[in-house]
């Protein structure tokens, strides 16, 4: 009798082995991409020296907050959504100054004054350039 009980929560645990999905198990990503995902923003003391893709005019800005995936830029220039740009990102810290270089995207704009405020989705082309976007937020985020 004790070996049946033993048996069914075996089989029991096999079953719900095979039904836990990836989004549950061990190793599972923290978030699933989709619409509604939000990831974490910390703000930053950093400046950045942008380039527009093509362009030979250099636009200085001031980063307000990076997530692993872009950053929020305010400047006084005008530039189109949708354009692709080169950053150095220099963030400042308690005794110490460090850079990133970066590509990105504008995904959006948004008008306060004479200020803008342009969302930029980091362009991650290899995995240097993903390992020095991981640092990026991980200095925000001390």
């Amino acid at each position: 009798m004790l070996s049946n009980v033993f048996e069914r929560a075996l089989a029991d645990e096999k079953t719900k082995q095979k039904s836990m999905s990836i989004a549950s198990g061990p190793g599972a990503p923290m978030f699933e991409p989709g619409p509604t995902t939000r990831i974490r923003r910390a703000p930053v003391r950093a400046i950045a020296s942008v380039t527009v893709d093509g362009g030979p005019r250099e636009i200085f800005g001031q980063v307000l907050n990076v997530s692993p995936g872009g950053c929020l830029l305010k400047t006084e220039a005008t530039m189109e959504t949708g354009t692709l740009v080169d950053m150095s990102i220099t963030v400042i810290g308690d005794g110490f100054r460090a850079r990133v270089d970066c590509k990105g995207v504008l995904r959006r704009r948004e008008e306060s004054g004479t200020r803008k405020h342009y969302g930029v989705e980091f362009l991650a082309v290899d995995s240097q350039d993903k390992q020095s976007l991981q640092w990026l937020y991980a200095q925000a985020m001390r």
